[in-house]
């Protein structure tokens, strides 16, 4: 499952990111955020879905990706920490992220969460070599 997402970063809001968040059953904790120019990923962070659904109404997470509410309601403040780099701030509109965290719950119920460990031993394994 996908959703197309525009970020704004808060030091520079008049200049809008194209960005993918993507949520998948066979990774039931997880979901990744891509940014795009053009078709091409140019950066990508995963982190934990709970994070994100914390996120929606308190200041969740921390190192790489944390996840807050903004001042103005109808935004989230997202705050990434590169490795090697400064962090930064995004502002996303609250309610795609909202709906986005709504569909992975009624993809995979919180609770319901199972995981095929030798599959993922086996795409780790692949990966690797």
């Amino acid at each position: 499952m996908n959703q197309s997402l525009t970020l704004w970063a808060a030091d520079r809001p008049d200049y809008p990111l194209a960005a993918v968040l993507s949520y998948s059953a066979a990774d039931p904790y997880a979901v990744r955020l891509a940014f795009l120019q053009g078709r091409r990923e140019t950066a990508v962070y995963g982190f934990a879905r709970e994070l994100l659904a914390a996120g929606l109404t308190d200041p969740a997470g921390q190192g790489d990706v944390m996840v807050g509410p903004h001042e103005c309601e109808a935004y989230l403040v997202l705050t990434l920490r590169p490795q090697d780099s400064y962090p930064f701030a995004l502002y996303v509109e609250r309610d795609r992220i909202a709906d986005f965290v709504e569909q992975t719950y009624r993809q995979v119920p919180h609770g319901r969460e199972r995981v095929n460990v030798d599959a993922w031993i086996e795409r780790i394994l692949t990966e690797v070599a």
